[in-house]
């Protein structure tokens, strides 16, 4: 059987006025979370220097149909998405010396 591709489930962003290579080493790498998560963050060249992505994929190979349900359950998760991204950019613009804002 062939294996499924991942599904994007979640997707928040900001922008960092710094070039890709600078913010890129900076990220967190991707991570893998048990049978159904993905997390991926990506440094993408932007007119004002970078934006920041980080998305959220169902890997699951099984029961695939019932992450996006399970996921309704954790009421706010997509919050949390943004509020970390807030926090990373921040985190990112004191590093970097730069400026940041959350783009979704």
């Amino acid at each position: 059987m062939a294996e499924k591709p991942p599904k994007l489930l979640y997707e928040v962003s900001g922008i960092v006025a710094a070039p890709p290579e600078a913010v890129a080493p900076l990220l967190p790498p991707t991570v893998q979370g048990g049978w159904w998560y993905r997390g991926e963050h990506l440094a993408l060249p932007h007119p004002e220097g970078t934006r920041y992505v980080h998305r959220v994929y169902n890997v699951a190979q099984w029961w695939r149909w019932g992450v996006p349900l399970a996921n309704r359950l954790f009421l706010g998760y997509h919050e949390k998405l943004r509020a970390g991204m807030r926090v990373g950019l921040a985190e990112l613009g004191t590093r970097l010396g730069c400026a940041t804002r959350p783009e979704s």
